[in-house]
């Protein structure tokens, strides 16, 4: 597992918005980062939910709260979530190889679980092939408002958002 600058992946915590109560937040996690350390305290101090989906690894934390919930994650499964449950916020942290095959496809299903002006935030290193063209693909997948974040040396901050009902000019 790789550290990430903690000072840094607070600024990541500025895409939740501070608004709205009993929000719901996915980290999708290969264990390459450990970011799911922050997330749970982020979470905990705000009394959000949280939900950590491991691909093929095993991540722990020390105390879990209440709203809390580490489960395995099957890429190739039909859906990502239980109980039709969507999320204001997903981060997804995860090796370009971890995706798989159709990484098309894994949009899709995070489309389908983020709500209505919710926010799909990947960690890609630096330099890794997914970078180029992963703007398209997130329009080809009906995300608007694509953008980068420059937080990280090593790693892009890329975002989306779902606006359903909104056209692509």
């Amino acid at each position: 597992m790789r550290r990430i600058d903690t000072a840094k992946a607070m600024q990541l915590t500025h895409l939740v918005s501070p608004h709205y109560p009993n929000q719901r937040i996915m980290l999708i996690t290969d264990g390459s980062l450990d970011l799911h350390g922050l997330l749970h305290d982020f979470t905990a101090a705000r009394g959000f939910e949280f939900d950590c989906k491991c691909v093929d690894c095993d991540v722990a934390i020390p105390e879990p709260h209440e709203g809390c919930r580490i489960e395995p994650l099957e890429l190739s499964a039909r859906q990502y979530n239980k109980h039709a449950r969507q999320y204001e916020n997903i981060f997804v942290a995860m090796e370009p190889a971890s995706y798989g095959s159709d990484l098309d496809d894994f949009l899709k299903k995070c489309y389908r679980i983020v709500k209505n002006a919710g926010i799909l935030t990947l960690l890609i290193p630096k330099g890794a092939a997914m970078n180029e063209g992963i703007e398209e693909r997130l329009v080809g997948c009906n995300y608007v408002a694509v953008g980068r974040v420059d937080i990280f040396d090593d790693y892009e901050v890329i975002t989306a958002k779902k606006l359903h009902g909104w056209e692509r000019v």
